[in-house]
């Protein structure tokens, strides 16, 4: 057997897996949108995951976000010049922030924290056998296990990238206009107003969020429940999860501000 023939053998089975997968996926999204009806019937289950999508995450969220705002606080000091009045650099880091900076640095963490742990968290149950007790009991796998962290992925992240996105700007706030006063609180005010649209807030604070929500829920939830091969394919799982997820992140990152910006 040649090494070309090899070669597209390999190309054909990863192909014919990523469509596999790629149908999968799309499949186990129908399947945690019809069980959203049951939302009061799993009410402890989706309880349990808001929790975790919000509380357990509140201290990576409040670091995060304070280091942004003064990572681009630096920046634009660093870029400001006499030329360019200081309300246009606030201007510039108030939107590079809420839209770009925060929403994105805090989803690819929390994927990496909440989208490996969800894989190796319903992985275990796959290969200990949970997923098929919960049959045997009349419970959907996928209302019980998938939906609710569907569902918290796509409120909760929305909720904790306000509360970042909020914390980043008071940090920009303090350190420009109380610890330095480089610029007054007035002036500071006026670069947050100016050209200020109201579909910004929505976009960085809303969208963008419950999309990625809704990548890092999902795709955990996907791995994990087709985990295989003991404690090595749970590890699998959760590094198969990590990057695809983050992939997807940035992949819609791109494209969501291209198609609503």
């Amino acid at each position: 057997m040649t090494r070309s023939r090899i070669f597209l053998e390999h190309l054909g089975d990863r192909t014919i897996d990523f469509f596999t997968a790629v149908y999968e996926a799309w499949q186990l999204t129908l399947d945690t949108i019809q069980a959203l009806p049951q939302i009061w019937f799993y009410r402890r289950q989706v309880s349990e995951q808001i929790y975790v999508f919000l509380v357990k995450t509140l201290p990576i969220a409040i670091v995060i976000s304070v280091f942004v705002g003064l990572g681009a606080m630096i920046q634009g000091q660093y870029q400001s010049s006499a030329l360019i009045p200081r309300t246009y650099v606030i201007n510039v880091i108030f939107k590079s922030t809420i839209i770009e900076l925060c929403p994105i640095i805090l989803s690819l963490v929390l994927a990496g924290k909440l989208g490996a742990s969800l894989a190796a968290e319903l992985g275990s149950m796959k290969i200990s056998e949970q997923v098929e007790a919960l049959e045997t009991m009349s419970l959907d796998p996928v209302g019980f296990l998938v939906m609710p962290r569907v569902l918290a992925g796509v409120v909760m992240l929305p909720v904790i990238t306000i509360f970042a996105n909020l914390l980043a700007m008071f940090t920009v706030f303090f350190i420009a206009s109380i610890a330095t006063g480089w610029i007054s609180p007035k002036e500071f005010v006026v670069g947050l107003h100016m050209n200020y649209r109201v579909f910004e807030f929505y976009f960085g604070n809303l969208i963008k969020p419950a999309f990625n929500g809704f990548f890092i829920a999902l795709v955990g939830s996907y791995f994990g429940k087709r985990t295989h091969g003991g404690a090595l394919g749970v590890g699998r799982a959760s590094t198969n999860a990590v990057v695809t997820a983050a992939i997807l992140i940035v992949f819609f990152d791109y494209y969501l501000a291209r198609i609503l910006l």
